[in-house]
């Protein structure tokens, strides 16, 4: 059985331009995995392409998602509600929904951040 993942927005993004801070191990854990893709990381890239801080628009980025077989996670008050639940290790509103959903939908998030180690066993680096 492969692994249900959600990747954090960094790492779709990786995914989506072959990006090589991807190694071969991330690359074929990620091809043989149920790959989940929140709703949060869509406005992340949303939020970040309006700046100028991403080139991506957020319909090229869920367009890439649909294309790749993504499922898409949406994002429920259960959800939001779970963030006040979690320590403050990390302040990001983004990666702090991000590990609620992972952890309600018994999803292990994927993610170039090591400071979200701290939040035990639904996390992953790469």
């Amino acid at each position: 059985m492969s692994s249900r993942l959600l990747l954090d927005t960094h790492v779709a993004l990786w995914w989506f331009s072959a990006n090589p801070r991807l190694n071969a191990e991330s690359l074929e854990e990620i091809a043989q995995s149920e790959c989940w893709l929140s709703a949060a990381s869509v406005w992340e890239v949303a939020i970040k392409f309006k700046l100028g801080k991403l080139p991506i628009t957020p319909t090229a980025f869920l367009v890439a998602a649909n294309v790749g077989g993504f499922r898409l996670l949406n994002i429920t008050p259960s959800h939001t509600i779970a963030t006040a639940d979690l320590p403050v290790f990390h302040s990001d509103p983004f990666d702090r929904l991000l590990l609620a959903q992972a952890k309600l939908e018994k999803l292990t998030l994927i993610t170039a951040d090591n400071t979200l180690l701290a939040y035990g066993k639904n996390v992953r680096c790469l």
